[in-house]
C-alpha cells in the first residue's frame, strides 16, 4: 500500500448546550470540546507526527497527520488552541482576514499569539465567497489580498490556503501558484500520498458524532476507512452538479432538519 496520510479539518467547536441554537446547515460541522479533545488525545497517542498543512508536500513518507481549521471562528482560539498547545500539536488555521476582529471570529491579537506558539495561519480567501463564480481577476483579488493582509498584520509568510464553501473553480491552480501559494487544501475527501499535487490537497472533514474508532482508523490510513465518506462525497457532488448551487442549498436545509428529527438530536 502506498504511504498516505490524513489532513483533517474542523470548523467550529461548540459546547453541546449551544448546538441547538446553530443553523441546521452548520450543526454537522460543530464538534463539542469533549469530542475535539478526544480526537486530539487519540492522535497524539498514535505513532504519527502532527505537522502543519504547509509542510505536507515536503514529507516523503506517510507517517504524519495534519489538523486544520476553516473560517477562523472564535471557538478555534477559545476551545481548540488551548488543547493543541497543551498536547504539543501544531495545526493550521485558515482565516478570512476581513472577518478577523468581528463578532464570532478570532482577533488579530489571538492570531499573533497562535503564531508565536507555532501554529500556521493560512488564507481562506478575502471575503469567503463562492469562488466557482469568480473570474481570474476576482480570484487573484480574493487570494492575493487575503495573503497580503495576513502577512502584513502577522509578520509571517503565508504559503497555504484552503477552499471556502466547497465549490472549486477549475482554473484556480495556476493563479495560486503565481501568487506564491505552495499548498492549497480542498474539500475533496481522500488521503494525501507523497508526490500528489500540492495545490489539490484532499482532506477529511470531522463532523459531530464521528466515533473515535473511525477517527483512529482514518488517522492510521487503514484500508476502507474512508469508503463511507468518499461514497457520500461522490453522491453529494453528483447532486450538486445536477441541482446547481441554489438547488442544492434549497434541498440541504430540510434534509438536515429531517435527519436531526429522525435521530432525536439537536
Amino acid at each position: 500500500m502506498r504511504p498516505r496520510a490524513a489532513i483533517f479539518y474542523f470548523h467550529d467547536i461548540v459546547p453541546a448546550a449551544r448546538i441547538p441554537a446553530l443553523p441546521a446547515t452548520h450543526r454537522p460541522y460543530a464538534v463539542t470540546p469533549e469530542e475535539f479533545r478526544g480526537y486530539l488525545m487519540a492522535a497524539v497517542q498514535s505513532r504519527r507526527q502532527a505537522i502543519p498543512a504547509g509542510q505536507v508536500p515536503r514529507e516523503l513518507g506517510g507517517l504524519f497527520y495534519s489538523i486544520t481549521f476553516d473560517d477562523g471562528l472564535a471557538s478555534d482560539y477559545e476551545f481548540g488552541f488551548p488543547v493543541l498547545r497543551e498536547l504539543g500539536v501544531r495545526a493550521t488555521f485558515f482565516v478570512v482576514p476581513t472577518l478577523v476582529d468581528t463578532p464570532g471570529y478570532v482577533t488579530w491579537a489571538q492570531l499573533r499569539e497562535m503564531v508565536a506558539a507555532g501554529m500556521e495561519i493560512g488564507s481562506h480567501s478575502l471575503t469567503h465567497p463562492f469562488v466557482d463564480a469568480l473570474d481570474e481577476a476576482q480570484l487573484r483579488h480574493e487570494f492575493g489580498e487575503s495573503k497580503r493582509m495576513l502577512e502584513q498584520r502577522l509578520g509571517c509568510a503565508v504559503r497555504s490556503g484552503s477552499l471556502p464553501r466547497g465549490w472549486a473553480p477549475p482554473r484556480i491552480e495556476p493563479i495560486l501558484r503565481d501568487l506564491g501559494y505552495r499548498v492549497f487544501c480542498t474539500s475533496r475527501v481522500g488521503w494525501w500520498h507523497p508526490g500528489d499535487q500540492p495545490l489539490r490537497v484532499p482532506r477529511v472533514a470531522i463532523r459531530r458524532g464521528l466515533p473515535i474508532e473511525e477517527f483512529v482508523a482514518i488517522l492510521n490510513a487503514e484500508p476502507r476507512a474512508l469508503w463511507t465518506q468518499q461514497a457520500l462525497d461522490l453522491a453529494k457532488n453528483a447532486a450538486k452538479a445536477c441541482l446547481g448551487r441554489r438547488g442544492w442549498n434549497v434541498l440541504r436545509t430540510p434534509l438536515l432538519k429531517a435527519r436531526y428529527a429522525a435521530e432525536g438530536r439537536p
